[in-house]
């Protein structure tokens, strides 16, 4: 059976240079030689040479490149803006940004309750910007994101146009949690949406 995890995709030119912000990022955090690096940050040496040198571009499932953000100690949301083209540099995160979840990752959404419950449909939004971006549309419409969600579509390119990117597909993925009728559990016994 074939592994159905999302392989993220994405123009060459930009593992080119998601590898080469990697490469300065571990210069920023004082390792100028790549050997010490895998070893102190618990990544493997092959992955670390594999992004850092762009050898396998469309290759890196979703939980690596979190792995990687991680080790880097940078956002995974720079490194999915660096991806589709939305921006050129990588977002350092402090240790205690990185403490807020087991793979360094923060949402844009600050309630955890409510991140937690946005999350599975935020994945999907994401695996299709990374795909029209590998197609080259890297400011994608909302029809071209959601080509069979009219709704979707026009709150993406209406109130959600005052958005950055991320915010929008967080934005749309609260939308559809609170359109499919499930409510974070906050652990307080309220059940508002």
């Amino acid at each position: 059976m074939a592994d159905r995890r999302p392989v993220v995709r994405a123009p060459e030119a930009a593992w080119r240079r998601l590898g080469e912000l990697l490469q300065l990022r571990r210069a920023e955090l004082g390792y100028k030689r790549r050997p010490e690096f895998p070893r102190e940050h618990g990544i493997n040496i092959r992955l670390v040479t594999d992004i850092e040198n762009a050898y396998r571009p469309n290759t890196f499932l979703t939980p690596t490149l979190r792995e990687i953000a991680q080790a880097y100690q940078v956002s995974y949301d720079s490194v999915i803006a660096v991806l589709l083209g939305h921006d050129n540099e990588l977002t350092p995160v402090t240790p205690d940004r990185l403490a807020d979840g087991p793979d360094g990752w923060r949402p844009p959404v600050a309630d955890r309750a409510r991140r937690d419950a946005d999350a599975p449909y935020a994945a999907p939004i994401l695996d299709r910007l990374l795909e029209l971006a590998g197609s080259g549309v890297t400011d994608p419409s909302g029809a071209q994101v959601f080509p069979a969600a009219a709704g979707d579509a026009m709150a993406w390119d209406g109130i959600g146009a005052r958005l950055d990117i991320r915010d929008r597909v967080w934005f749309i993925a609260d939308l559809r949690r609170r359109a499919a009728g499930r409510a974070p559990n906050s652990g307080t016994g309220a059940t508002g949406a």
